[in-house]
């Protein structure tokens, strides 16, 4: 009687262990942009209809398909973004003062 409650113990965590598996995988394709547009729906339907079966294809297949974002040296937020990290790590000793100089030069010029 006692192994049935530990076996009844151990789905139950498999079951709850896969919903929560299930449900990030419905996060991460709701939130992510994918390189075509059809793909987000047609994972999302995926992934709802043939919950383990679809969840499983996602993580073999679907997130690689997801849009990479570029940094885009155009977007002046960006490079005040990167000049403010190569700050940190000059701040820390990280790099040289001639490396920071380098690098803000990079970003500053595009």
């Amino acid at each position: 009687m006692e192994m049935l409650i530990g076996l009844e113990l151990f789905l139950i965590f498999i079951v709850i262990g896969f919903f929560i598996i299930w449900v990030w995988a419905l996060i991460d394709i709701i939130t992510s942009k994918f390189q075509e547009d059809l793909m987000q729906v047609i994972w999302l339907l995926v992934v709802f209809f043939l919950p383990f079966i679809g969840v499983l294809l996602y993580l073999m297949i679907g997130r690689s398909m997801k849009l990479i974002p570029k940094i885009n040296g155009d977007d002046p937020t960006n490079k005040y973004d990167l000049l403010a990290k190569i700050k940190v790590l000059l701040d820390e000793g990280v790099i040289s003062e001639a490396e920071f100089e380098a690098e803000k030069q990079k970003i500053l010029n595009g």
